[in-house]
């Protein structure tokens, strides 16, 4: 939690409906409800009319829309009609919203050279195992959070990081830094979709290491909510100086990459770049819609009978793409389902958004995601700014 006093110069109003709203509305990370309905965009740059001094503003965005980026510059406080295709362009924005999703105009996602770090990680909001403390984020005061954009940050001491690529796998596997080799971590297991959108399937990873890899899963057919009895176990390897092997779960072999649309899992090992990574064919590595749901403990997934149904809840749209989203994938700005109805809670960390990392001069942007349902409905995150030690 923020610990200045300069809350002197936000004025608390009972008005602020969108702090309580936000946090009862219904709806959780990706759960799009055909019944709820958000308005269009907008989104009142200054929503608190009555206060007599604020030193941020504020945004309201309708991010609902699964496959549609919201692009905002924080120069004008607006949201800029940009298509995927103009943004890709256009340094005019400095990051989008899509759902829960945070990028940033600069590395893998845009032209710009905008970065960004944590200024303030909230620890408090949670254990030492970094375990969400329920009560902290159910009784936070998004108020009196806001007073960590008004801290005079010494920026120095951040690490700013550019959007990157982050496989939407990750924990399978561990490194011995005696041997210096991999091995499959078989304690945990995922829920795979597979390329095609409409298959599934539960995964280990029995055996790794920089050559080749195995695999065993039990395959949810198109159109079925159940997995089939029969589990199938395949082994692949490398071939010659490559540094990448495709997976076809359909048919249970090795393929080549450049079946875009045949492949369901890409293992990578480049010793030279240091990435050893699993990507699923979809998100920004590859041209299908494949996506992961975990890494969970192996007992609780091979309990799974399907990979869209658990415990009478839809999970489909719980699937996580491969994505750019550096910083903000790693260092999230909420918690999900604490109080086991699906919805989201803000952490309040407050981020530094640096507009152009290749200038030490330039304009730097304090930042929070106070709410997750400003509009009434998921998906419509209220984002607050500020330059950087404006007074």
């Amino acid at each position: 939690m923020a610990t200045t006093n300069k809350l002197n110069k936000i004025t608390r109003l009972s008005l602020l409906a969108f702090t309580s709203i936000g946090l009862v509305a219904c709806g959780g990370d990706d759960n799009n409800d055909s019944t709820e309905t958000v308005a269009d965009d907008i989104i009142d740059t200054n929503p608190v009319s009555n206060v007599e001094e604020t030193t941020y503003q504020t945004l309201q965005v309708n991010a609902a829309d699964y496959d549609e980026w919201k692009y905002i510059s924080l120069v004008n406080g607006s949201i800029l009609e940009l298509t995927d295709e103009a943004a890709s362009a256009s340094t005019d924005w400095h990051l989008a919203l899509r759902r829960t999703a945070v990028k940033l105009n600069g590395g893998v996602s845009g032209p710009g050279a905008v970065a960004a770090a944590v200024a303030d990680a909230q620890t408090e909001f949670y254990d030492s195992e970094g375990v969400a403390n329920t009560s902290v984020f159910t009784n936070a005061d998004a108020d009196i959070e806001a007073e960590a954009l008004d801290i005079d940050y010494d920026t120095s001491v951040l690490t700013f990081i550019s959007d990157s690529y982050e496989p939407a796998m990750t924990d399978w596997y561990a490194y011995d830094f005696t041997t210096h080799k991999i091995s499959a971590d078989t304690s945990v297991g995922y829920l795979i979709r597979h390329a095609d959108n409409a298959t599934y399937s539960k995964l280990f990873i029995d055996a790794v290491s920089y050559t080749d890899i195995t695999v065993r899963y039990t395959t949810q057919a198109a159109d079925t909510t159940q997995f089939a009895d029969s589990e199938n176990t395949f082994s692949a390897s490398f071939a010659e100086e490559s540094t990448e092997l495709c997976l076809d779960l359909d048919a249970g072999e090795s393929t080549a990459c450049t079946n875009d649309t045949v492949w369901d899992l890409r293992y990578e090992v480049n010793l030279s770049a240091r990435a050893i990574n699993i990507w699923t064919n979809g998100g920004v590595y590859g041209a299908g819609n494949g996506a992961v749901f975990g890494p969970t403990d192996i007992d609780t997934v091979e309990g799974y009978t399907s990979a869209t149904i658990i415990n009478n809840y839809d999970i489909s749209t719980h699937y996580t793409a491969d994505s750019s989203l550096g910083l903000f994938a790693d260092n999230s700005w909420y918690a999900y389902n604490l109080l086991g109805e699906h919805k989201l809670w803000p952490n309040f960390r407050t981020y530094i958004i640096d507009l152009d990392s290749n200038d030490d001069a330039s304009t730097k942007i304090a930042f929070q995601v106070s709410n997750y349902y400003s509009l009434g409905a998921s998906g419509s995150p209220e984002i607050r700014f500020q330059e950087l030690n404006a007074e």
